[in-house]
């Protein structure tokens, strides 16, 4: 309990002779509901409830009946042991918080720091605060939207501008002021308004090097011969068909002059959909250039990662048509155009309508098809990569 001066208890006795007032004229004696909400609204902002465990007055919506930790001592609590308990709650103590609640506290913050971190007792609060409220929003059914949300620099920022870092080979280039601190939920994130690092960031190419690299060069000049194919034109059409269950409008014949290059650098900015830009010059692995229909693509020892990122800029070019397995798509590209009908045969997908195809034998003591094999004797289908 706290100590207090003599100028103090005399007007704790003041006010303790108010609130018996109160409990003489309005709680004893009955107060209608009307009535009662005038009262509340009148000493909303007012603080009117003696706390003696703080030795402070708090607003009636700051105090609470249950425990609240989580809040620091930015509120507190004020046990139903009270003696004066009744007239408390006739000026408003509620017993446990609800979603305003944990909201105010947030705006609060966010207001009292503006854009500076917070300090460490005020970080814990507000990752616990933003915990709670994610559980307490699901119980009252509501939703809230683009409120202030922690980054991972302790600053407090609206959700909107705030982004999930779902793509962390790309997080270190970001502001950290925009970047969800990592102790808060992810989907609370998504839910109230962040934006996610891997889908709604763009990147747009500022400098692409030609690689050098024999061996990349040489996967991607198979891979060009592939993608310029009749038959791979044909296998993606039955891929997407497969995918959709309906016949695909689209013009495919772009690919038979398309262009697949190795590159040693790919550099690129990031952009929201709103022109903002969040990072420059950080390391991309993929590039379409629409005027010279060329696929660029970072270079590596691995094959299979080279066509992983290959795989993901042709669907990318497919627009409404993009397929959700990419595995299939990675083995075609992989694959001898003479062989990607039987692949897609072994792989169970469907036929397109509008074509007849002969089956070829298959050999069940086979592991793999040596139609499913490329040119190098490699699998065409690498699980491993998707």
């Amino acid at each position: 309990m706290i100590k207090l001066s003599n100028t103090q208890n005399t007007l704790l006795e003041s006010v303790k002779a108010i609130y018996k007032y109160f409990y003489d004229t309005l709680v004893k004696g009955g107060i209608s509901g009307d009535r009662q909400r005038q009262i509340q609204q009148r000493f909303a902002h007012r603080q009117c409830l003696w706390d003696e465990s703080t030795g402070k007055f708090w607003q009636p919506k700051h105090a609470f009946l249950d425990d609240v930790p989580f809040f620091g001592n930015r509120r507190t609590t004020i046990a139903s042991s009270n003696s004066h308990c009744e007239v408390y709650q006739l000026l408003g103590q509620r017993r446990s918080p609800v979603v305003q609640d944990y909201l105010d506290l947030i705006t609060e913050l966010a207001e009292e720091y503006h854009n500076n971190s917070l300090n460490e007792a005020d970080t814990n609060c507000t990752i616990q605060v933003l915990n709670r409220l994610e559980s307490q929003q699901f119980l009252e059914g509501v939703a809230v939207k683009n409120i202030p949300i922690l980054t991972a620099n302790n600053t407090l920022c609206p959700a909107e501008k705030v982004l999930i870092p779902d793509a962390p080979w790309r997080k270190d280039y970001i502001d950290p002021n925009r970047i969800l601190h990592d102790l808060i939920s992810a989907k609370f994130a998504k839910s109230v308004g962040c934006l996610s690092l891997l889908k709604d960031a763009v990147e747009r190419p500022t400098e692409v090097k030609t690689s050098r690299n024999t061996k990349s060069c040489d996967w991607c000049l198979e891979w060009q011969n592939t993608l310029n194919s009749a038959e791979f034109r044909s296998g993606l059409q039955r891929l997407i068909f497969h995918d959709r269950e309906s016949e695909p409008i689209l013009d495919l014949i772009w690919l038979a002059q398309a262009k697949v290059s190795a590159a040693a650098k790919i550099n690129v900015d990031l952009f929201l959909s709103d022109e903002t830009r969040i990072a420059t010059d950080i390391p991309g692995t993929q590039h379409f250039d629409e005027f010279n229909k060329t696929f660029h693509i970072i270079s590596s020892g691995s094959r299979y990662i080279m066509l992983c990122f290959l795989t993901e800029s042709v669907n990318a070019r497919l627009g409404e048509y993009t397929v959700k397995n990419l595995l299939p798509l990675a083995s075609i590209i992989d694959a001898e155009p003479r062989n990607i009908n039987s692949l897609l045969n072994e792989l169970r997908i469907r036929s397109l309508p509008s074509l007849v195809t002969a089956t070829e034998p298959e050999n069940p003591e086979d592991n793999i098809s040596k139609s499913a094999t490329n040119s190098r004797g490699e699998s065409s289908i690498y699980w491993g990569a998707f």
